[in-house]
């Protein structure tokens, strides 16, 4: 799904979120994708507060350094947007052509969005008809206010790069688990008890966002953006070891096994609790079809056994996945050990690279 953006770009994946910059590009082959550039860049804290470009001269600085690691082949980029600027709808409208849409966009996000339709920028993609009425079609409706896309864009053109598309991370997340062949994919069904529905939920947990986008058939059937994460546990971790943010923040990274059970088991707690949110907001619309699988990723994923701990809690089969597993690696060129240990932080940039593919 494009989301205001050109097709068939080369492109490379920017992904700024509070903790840093994450720069992917890819190239496709004819025995599938493979990696050719990337970048993990961090930020100060506080740089990037709630997707606001707070320093942009740090999130600049940040780019620059990312391309001078990575050394991309390309200088247009795609980039994500998540969290309370954006607003995502799935609305039943009246058959037209994508053509006819486009002239009545603006009347029907003014039905849907909150904003001043003049703050925002739209896009919008045809789902397809709706099963029960035929003179009906559903089709997702995306806004997002025009001071994050604008801002974003500054900082790039300010580390020479243009933004060609700007995306979703919900979307973005959707089109890495389809190259991964977590969706549309006969042997992903053959592992659920009714080979004809699949109901998936991925989860993808930052430093304090996450976004989940739950899937029914390779099809999105609820996103939501929700300001949680492995901040929290760090935050959890100060005040149970009486320790500064950055003490804590290495001692959530390194030394895990050193963390106070309450801490953990308050952080556990909250993302419960947010997650069963979630899933109950789904299910109010949806509950003939339950979440049959979670799949987690982000860099609060990268937390030791998390996807066994939200399994028990939750009672739905969890896993954590990683982008690299189908991804072409050059052994001389990256460390491969890093990448898999790394690998769940990077599904979202994995899934923005994956744009420049679109046809």
């Amino acid at each position: 799904m494009g989301l205001f953006s050109s097709r068939n770009d080369e492109l490379i994946a920017i992904d700024i979120s509070s903790t840093g910059v994450k720069l992917v590009e890819l190239a496709h082959t004819r025995s599938g994708y493979e990696l050719k550039a990337m970048a993990v860049v961090p930020l100060p804290r506080d740089a990037i507060v709630e997707n606001t470009v707070i320093d942009s001269m740090a999130v600049s600085q940040a780019l620059l350094d990312a391309l001078e690691e990575a050394q991309p082949s390309v200088r247009k980029a795609a980039i994500s947007v998540s969290g309370n600027a954006v607003i995502i709808k799935s609305v039943s409208m009246p058959t037209v052509t994508e053509f006819e849409l486009e002239t009545q966009i603006e009347f029907e996000a003014d039905q849907h969005v909150p904003y001043d339709i003049d703050d925002v920028y739209l896009d919008f993609q045809i789902l397809g008809g709706d099963a029960n009425d035929e003179s009906q079609m559903d089709v997702v409706l995306v806004a997002c206010k025009r001071e994050i896309v604008d801002d974003y864009q500054l900082v790039l053109s300010e580390a020479g790069l243009e933004a060609k598309c700007v995306d979703c991370a919900v979307f973005a997340l959707e089109n890495a688990a389809e190259m991964l062949g977590l969706v549309n994919n006969d042997v992903a069904l053959e592992s659920f008890d009714d080979e004809d529905s699949q109901t998936i939920g991925l989860v993808n947990i930052g430093a304090n966002l996450m976004n989940i986008n739950i899937l029914r058939n390779g099809q999105m059937a609820f996103v939501r953006d929700q300001f949680y994460g492995g901040q929290n546990l760090t935050e959890e971790i100060q005040k149970e070891h009486n320790l500064g943010y950055q003490a804590a923040e290495e001692m959530k990274k390194s030394s895990f096994h050193d963390v106070s059970p309450e801490a953990i088991e308050r952080f556990y707690v909250g993302l419960t609790s947010e997650l069963v949110r979630s899933l109950d907001f789904y299910a109010a619309n949806h509950a003939e079809y339950p979440v049959q699988k979670l799949y987690l990723t982000g860099g609060t994923a990268l937390i030791p056994e998390i996807g066994v701990e939200l399994e028990q809690r939750l009672g739905i089969e969890t896993e954590v996945v990683n982008p690299f597993d189908k991804i072409k690696i050059n052994k001389k060129k990256f460390n491969q050990e890093h990448l898999e240990r790394i690998g769940p932080m990077m599904m979202v940039p994995i899934g923005l690279a994956l744009r420049g593919f679109d046809t």
